[in-house]
């Protein structure tokens, strides 16, 4: 006996159904709605407690994409961090007028500069390791080493496999 196709559902109801009947599914979904609420739940607490110290997201964000990619042109860092040239250069710029990064002629073309991060940042990455480690403390609370790398590796392949 064939089976009848399946039909799209049209309303909410038959939506959930047809959710519910498809576990794999909803497990998937439920796995990257996760990854995305604790992203922004990280920004949300972070932003807060970088914000007692002066600190806004832009700032600390492009610090951190520094960091991982030090000696880049502002042109790639904008990429990085999925900004425009114009919004990233007025970040970077204003980082620079702290004197917590530095522009530097690429020793291969003269017009073109490179960032890095200067000696005068080093209590900002103390600061910001020391608010991280106080809310990874709490937020892994229970989680045991090898969960935690097991996690870590999957999460690496997801990214891995979306930046593909």
């Amino acid at each position: 006996m064939a089976r009848e196709p399946k039909t799209k559902p049209t309303t909410m109801v038959e939506y959930r159904e047809m959710e519910r009947a498809s576990p794999a599914e909803l497990q998937h979904s439920e796995l990257i709605y996760s990854m995305y609420e604790l992203s922004r739940l990280f920004t949300v607490f972070f932003d807060r407690a970088m914000a007692r110290h002066h600190l806004t997201h832009s700032q600390w964000w492009t610090l951190m994409h520094i960091y991982q990619h030090e000696g880049s042109t502002q042109t790639d860092l904008a990429g990085i961090l999925s900004l425009g040239r114009a919004a990233a250069g007025e970040t970077i710029e204003r980082l620079e007028k702290k004197g917590w990064i530095e522009r530097r002629p690429d020793p291969r073309d003269s017009r073109v500069r490179l960032v890095f991060l200067s000696d005068a940042v080093v209590p900002v990455f103390e600061l910001m390791t020391e608010e991280g480690s106080k809310l990874f403390k709490r937020w892994l609370n229970g989680v045991s080493k090898d969960e935690e790398t097991r996690l870590l590796a999957g999460l690496r392949r997801i990214k891995a496999n979306a930046e593909d």
